[in-house]
């Protein structure tokens, strides 16, 4: 995609560390962490026992740490009102994270269009394209249906449940809870009547849907693409699994326990956050007077299973080398996003790497940034926020635009580990080329690279 006329225009983030773009970023360079006990919490999510630090076995207490959003109010963004009742919070999260990314790019009074409208962009012409994952309700959702199920003996009876849940549980309960609501609500909130997908891909889900939407750009069948990601891996449900990645330590200061590419880390702490981007052709922007933010340069997304997948293991317990993640997808997906660019190593300003604190990932990407992009400083958002899972991918993305916008490279928070072989940038720095990588991965072998430049790149 060397000559990609693609560009993005308005950027939206939901996070622990800042609501908005702008706020996002000041954190990030002000080395704020948005890790805390999950005791600080101010969702319907669980909270530790009081005592945790203490009574919990060494090897949990680091599912009591996390990244939380502790100032959201979705009232604030959620229009109609009404809506609310059929979002589960990742699903208002990523309505929030799009309205302030339709408002960054200056097209808050142009949605919803009215079809047959004067309006150079009509309703065919708007698509929305998220990333996403498997959403999960509260166990308190189920509690009274299953109460209905225990008989005189203490004894849950499973086939009572369907009849118990029909009388107990919101008729609507289970369209709060499909991945491809943050898509729908969105489209619906614009009139958006052209392309509408969901991908649930795991932490490369918002690179992914990214792709799609620049497809139907260049294909011409959209004029304006709404694409990002959404995820928790702090959803009272979802913590209740912590098998596919090992739990990370605890350390003082608690802020800062999410060690992304520290080999002493431990495990990974869990966040959430969405993260939303307006796409557009660059010729639309300059006829409607719009700003570009950042321009669409290339990508490349690769595949390799990792020793897991072809064993197949997946345990976190399992310390075999990359037992999870592929150095090698790293690698390929790397070295093809600079051939697709026409781009070498040296024109990389920084990478927006992937580190999360997993020994085993943050290895496997770390031989790939030494084998392919030797010398260029990574960062990584993750340290801040912790890992939130299918909006991992988006926030590197959307952290990358921002590099471009304000020609800032922040500083990942934490302390230098002196046996840490990537060149992890500690300190704010001036951005001294045109383009800045943004680099997503899984466990399972797939991985995404992303060139973003400059809206004019230097002579």
């Amino acid at each position: 995609m060397p000559n990609s006329t693609v560009v993005i225009t308005g950027l939206g983030v939901v996070s622990s560390i800042g609501i908005g773009s702008d706020v996002f970023f000041d954190a990030l360079l002000n080395q704020k962490s948005g890790i805390t006990s999950l005791e600080n919490r101010v969702d319907d999510g669980a909270k530790p026992p009081a005592d945790w630090e203490t009574s919990e076995p060494a090897e949990h207490r680091g599912l009591w740490v996390g990244g939380p959003i502790i100032d959201f109010d979705a009232k604030q963004y959620v229009r109609p009102r009404k809506a609310m009742k059929v979002m589960c919070r990742e699903i208002q999260l990523c309505f929030a994270a799009s309205q302030l990314a339709i408002g960054h790019a200056g097209l808050d009074t142009s949605f919803p269009v009215e079809e047959g409208s004067d309006s150079p962009i009509q309703p065919a012409d708007i698509g929305t394209v998220f990333g996403s994952e498997m959403f999960y309700g509260p166990p308190s959702e189920m509690e009274d249906a299953m109460r209905e199920c225990i008989d005189e003996n203490r004894n849950f009876d499973a086939s009572a449940f369907g009849a118990a849940a029909m009388k107990q549980v919101l008729p609507l309960w289970m369209l709060k809870y499909l991945p491809n609501m943050p898509a729908c609500h969105v489209g619906i909130s614009m009139n958006a009547q052209g392309p509408n997908n969901t991908l649930v891909l795991g932490d490369v889900s918002g690179p992914a849907a990214m792709i799609e939407a620049v497809g139907c750009l260049q294909r011409g069948i959209a004029s304006v693409m709404v694409a990002g990601g959404v995820g928790t891996r702090i959803n009272t449900t979802r913590m209740n699994y912590r098998g596919d990645l090992p739990i990370a330590e605890p350390i003082e200061p608690i802020e800062l326990s999410s060690r992304p590419y520290d080999p002493a880390s431990r495990g990974v702490v869990g966040g959430e956050a969405a993260a939303t981007m307006v796409l557009e052709n660059a010729d639309a922007v300059a006829k409607r007077g719009g700003r570009v933010v950042a321009r669409l340069v290339s990508h490349a997304s690769r595949f390799v299973p990792s020793a897991g997948m072809q064993q197949p293991l997946r345990s976190a317990g399992n310390d075999q080398p990359e037992i999870r993640g592929s150095s090698r997808a790293i690698s390929l997906a790397i070295e093809g996003a600079l051939q697709s660019a026409g781009l070498s190593v040296k024109d990389i300003g920084v990478l927006v790497g992937h580190g999360s604190g997993d020994p085993i990932l943050d290895k496997a990407e770390q031989n790939a940034i030494l084998k392919s992009l030797p010398g260029v400083g990574v960062i990584s958002p993750t340290a801040a926020i912790g890992h939130t899972g299918a909006a991992s991918g988006s926030i590197s993305l959307v952290t990358a635009a921002l590099v471009i916008e304000k020609k800032m490279i922040p500083p990942t928070i934490g302390p230098a580990a002196a046996t840490c072989q990537v060149p992890v940038v500690r300190t704010a720095t001036p951005l001294k080329t045109d383009y800045v990588m943004c680099l997503t991965h899984t466990s399972e072998g797939s991985a995404i690279a992303v060139i973003l430049g400059t809206a004019k790149p230097t002579a």
